[in-house]
């Protein structure tokens, strides 16, 4: 059985990875935002990943393309360049949402409208690329506020994969890397392409 271990970007992402992945390492990499460079988020990897490769394999890496020019398969073709320098050993699999994990909450728009009580046709298709905590925000029924660590764990945890893969692109690129790992939340071939 894989042995995998996730380094995450932040307290959503890590607090998600505990409940669907409860018996994996989850470690923040205290190192992104948009004006931090590819080679460092690397580096920060790298640290990380030396310590995790002794016990664990793959090592999951999910970090948000913010507000960066390039698209995420250039920033992650940059990333990975950028690792051959960190002596990794294992397998890496990278996740980057286009623009935050929140718009990978929004691939699922029935299950995001069903959450917060509001009409699937508010909810347009096309989000990817947008700032998707800006687009929650927007929806959202009057006095209702967002706490990711709170509400964005809960609304990522009934999104369901089979409907992101086909929403998002840069959802169903990191779901095609992670068909292999054993989570309660990706079982039952929900991360499987349809034919």
């Amino acid at each position: 059985m894989t042995r995998v271990a996730f380094l995450v970007e932040g307290d959503l992402e890590q607090r998600f990875v505990q409940n669907v992945c409860p018996t994996s390492p989850v470690r923040k990499i205290n190192c992104n935002g948009e004006d931090v460079s590819i080679e460092a988020i690397a580096k920060r990897i790298g640290t990380l990943g030396r310590l995790l490769q002794k016990r664990y394999s793959p090592v999951v890496v999910v970090f948000d393309r913010e507000r960066r020019t390039k698209s995420c398969e250039d920033i992650e073709a940059e990333f990975r360049k950028a690792l051959t320098h960190e002596d990794i050993n294992v397998p890496i699999i990278v996740g980057i949402p286009d623009r935050d994990t929140e718009n990978w909450i929004l691939a699922d728009p029935e299950s995001f409208a069903r959450c917060v009580e509001i009409e699937r046709s508010r909810i347009p298709l096309a989000l990817e690329g947008t700032k998707g905590k800006t687009e929650i925000k927007k929806l959202l029924p009057p006095k209702k506020t967002y706490v990711e660590t709170i509400d964005g764990v809960t609304w990522l945890k009934k999104a369901r994969p089979t409907v992101m893969r086909e929403n998002s692109p840069s959802f169903a690129r990191f779901a095609d890397a992670l068909k292999d790992i054993q989570c309660w939340w990706l079982q039952e071939g929900h991360l499987v392409a349809r034919s």
